[in-house]
Parts: structure tokens; sequence; C-alpha cells
């Protein structure tokens, strides 16, 4: 097993790792430069393991940057694009996940900075999905609703496909389960008169074509925009519930009553 100063002599004098120091399990404890969001400094650990003819080591966080995010109210998983930001940061850096600890295997061990380098800044990538939630008006309005519905442990389905009148197919930005009935919901949002105006009108003619089907229907509006016309929202309103997004715990209501 690879000892203390073995590691020191790999590091060499990189001002990346600050200490190093052994805990009581046999893991040895790299400080490094790297940094989470909240300037706390991110932790690697060269695992303890058995002698080998095949020398190796081992590099894990031990879980605490999913442990970071998880005391942040965060949950990495439960968004499909959280899932697909985590996936992007373990292949961009050749990391795997095992079970919640992010891991990288330095072989051959002279290949132990390269490998602090690829894990701190994977680390530091997946915190930074803490800046999801705060991203908000940066991101698509899609993907703000999708995190309203994943926060509250609902399980759905994107761009899901459902047959219409006539055997037309139309596509609905999300299909939620429910425990007595799905719900379809279809997302409006625009910041310009004419652009609201069509896509009001694209809602209204796919609630048309699934009128007939058995799923609640619900249409959630961006409200931060008064780009819509009266009779737009009138007209959607006739063939769903409307619910502007700055009454989420609305939409929450209808969903769980499904």
């Amino acid at each position: 097993m690879i000892d203390d100063t073995q590691l020191r002599d790999l590091l060499g004098s990189s001002r990346l790792v600050r200490e190093i120091d052994r805990l009581p399990r046999g893991h040895i404890r790299l400080e490094t430069a790297f940094l989470y969001p909240d300037g706390s400094s991110v932790d690697l650990f060269v695992r303890a393991q058995e002698p080998s003819i095949f020398p190796s080591i081992t590099l894990s966080d031990l879980g605490q940057t999913l442990t970071w995010l998880l005391d942040l109210q965060i949950q990495p998983h439960k968004s499909k694009r959280r899932q697909q930001l985590l996936a992007d940061a373990i292949e961009l850096f050749d990391v795997r996940l095992v079970g919640g600890a992010l891991e990288a295997t330095i072989d051959p061990p002279s290949q132990l900075l390269d490998g602090v380098i690829r894990l701190g800044q994977a680390c530091v990538r997946v915190a930074d999905l803490f800046y999801t939630r705060r991203a908000n008006l940066q991101a698509t309005f899609k993907e703000e609703v999708e995190e309203l519905l994943a926060e509250v442990d609902f399980e759905y389905e994107t761009e899901r496909e459902l047959e219409g009148r006539s055997g037309r197919t139309v596509k609905v930005d999300f299909l939620v389960k429910g425990k007595r009935r799905d719900s379809a919901l279809l997302t409006l949002s625009s910041a310009n008169t004419s652009q609201a105006h069509a896509a009001a009108n694209e809602i209204f003619r796919k609630w048309y074509d699934l009128s007939d089907r058995s799923e609640q229907r619900i249409t959630i509006f961006d409200d931060r925009f008064d780009t819509y016309r009266r009779d737009d929202l009138e007209r959607i309103q006739e063939k769903s519930d409307l619910v502007p997004l700055s009454e989420a715990q609305q939409l929450q209501d209808l969903l769980r009553a499904a």
C-alpha cells in the first residue's frame, strides 16, 4: 500500500495539494486548492488498498461532493437536466460515480497529479449544480417547470407523444403519473407578444386534439411576462387548467389530486 512519503514524491512541489494526512481508516486525505462554491476546500482521498502486483491508485472524494449538494437540498438525480449535467462532468474528466462517490483510477501512480486535477475539476463541476436552482432566469421555462416537478418527487416523462383525434400524434411537454390518472402538461412562455399569441394558438390546438383523452390537462404559463392576450388565455382555460408559474403550489395540488 502506498505511503505518505511516496505520495509526496509523486506530487512533487505542486501547489494544488495543500496538505496530506492519513485518516484512522487508512485513507490518505489530500486537501486541494480546488474550492466548492461556498469557498470550502475540495478534499480528495487515496483509498486504502490491499497490496497488489498491479500498481494503481484509487482516488475518491468519498461522496463529499454529492453530500455537499444534498445539504443544500439539491438532489442531482431528481431531474433529467441535473442527471445530464452530472453525466457530462463525469465523462469530461474521465471520472466514474461509485455509489455516491466520484472516483478515478490512477494507473500508473506517476499520473497522480493528473488524477488530482481531473477529479478536483469534476468535483467543482458537479458542485456547480448548486447554481441550477439560482439560474432560473437563464434556463428555459420548461427546465424551470421540470425543477418544480423534481423537487416534489413526481414521476414524469418529458416530450411524451400521445394519440389525439383521428390518430394524430400530439407531443406534450410532460406526462406526470398520478394515483388515479395521469396529467399532461404544456408550457407557455414568451417575452414577445406575437410569439406568445402563436404559442397560445398551438397549445389550444394540442388540447383540442387531446380533449377526448382521460388525462388531466394543465397549462402552466410564465406570468413574469405581460405578453399574453386575454382571449388566448381564456380559450386555453376552456380546454385545460391554467396555472401561472407564480402559483406553483396550485400546480402541485392539481397533480397530487389526480
